[in-house]
């Protein structure tokens, strides 16, 4: 009889996946927009001046101003995260990340944006290490386009160390519906999704969950994530067979993924629905739960 193979480590989000990282681009069609927005604002200013003075100009200038201001802020945020982006495609290996860390090292301690791709990095080594590096920033404090990015990842960390009480406050605060592109919208969704479901609000987990397809080739980085949220939602609504389908679906990724619903302290039926999922796909449970193929 030919010995088990062991199967190599699931494959991290630090991985293959900051590799598949979009790059954020400057929307010069929106700027073209909003320019010719204001030039039809000041010729519209200066033809009331017979009408009401001057006031039309100074309001349209005063608008001006503030624009350039909002215009210079996101041209700014926007060049820090292509640079931020670019580091962490190359961090596709050990030796990409050690890289990739050095560049941030120099990285302003209060650069928000810095920490939450420091963390990203180390997260795959030490979680524990990346949850304290979200930990010292103050999310109320970080650039409001980011704020609830942070919340996400650091809830993420929670939700895999067994910290799920405290991933609640952060996740109650994610607009999962204000997030600027689909990929970000579903890696909200399925954080809050999960902390809700494991924290007793499954019914509104689900609600979450309606909005998003894990099958939505625009999101499928973030598939297992959304499958890992449906499994613990469909087992606080008790569907039991939605469950299993996203059981099925993250075990045919790879097995390894159903590790979480056979740690100590996971019920004991969803135990069981693990066990009997990886045994349906032609896998069994050893100790310390590395799966291995049957023979």
């Amino acid at each position: 009889m030919a010995k088990p193979k062991k199967l190599p480590p699931p494959s991290a989000p630090s991985g293959e996946a900051l590799s598949q990282v979009p790059t954020p681009q400057i929307k010069w069609n929106v700027i073209a927009a909003i320019g010719a927005g204001v030039l039809v604002a000041w010729v519209t200013a200066f033809l009331l001046v017979p009408y009401v003075d001057y006031w039309a100009v100074g309001v349209v200038a005063v608008l001006t101003v503030v624009l350039i201001g909002l215009g210079l802020y996101a041209w700014n945020f926007t060049r820090k995260q292509q640079r931020l982006v670019e580091i962490l495609k190359g961090a596709t290996d050990d030796a990409g990340r050690k890289a990739a860390l050095e560049q941030l090292a120099g990285s302003d301690k209060n650069d928000a944006m810095s920490a939450v791709a420091r963390a990203q990095l180390l997260a795959r080594e030490d979680p524990k290490a990346a949850i304290e590096v979200l930990e010292a920033i103050d999310i109320d404090k970080a650039p409001s386009l980011s704020q609830d990015e942070i919340r996400a990842v650091l809830a993420q960390l929670y939700l895999v160390t067994g910290r799920v009480k405290d991933a609640r406050p952060l996740a109650d605060r994610i607009k999962v519906d204000g997030a600027p592109i689909a990929k970000a919208r579903a890696m909200y969704a399925a954080v809050v999704a999960e902390t809700f479901a494991r924290t007793g609000a499954a019914q509104e987990a689900k609600k979450l969950l309606e909005a998003q397809r894990a099958d939505d080739p625009e999101v499928a980085e973030l598939a297992p994530l959304l499958y890992r949220a449906q499994v613990f939602t469909f087992f606080g609504t008790k569907n039991r067979g939605l469950a299993r389908g996203a059981m099925l679906q993250l075990a045919g990724r790879d097995p390894n993924m159903l590790g979480p619903f056979l740690v100590k302290g996971s019920s004991v039926e969803m135990q069981t629905m693990a066990r009997e999922v990886l045994s349906e796909i032609g896998f069994q449970t050893k100790q310390k739960m590395k799966l291995q193929r049957g023979t």
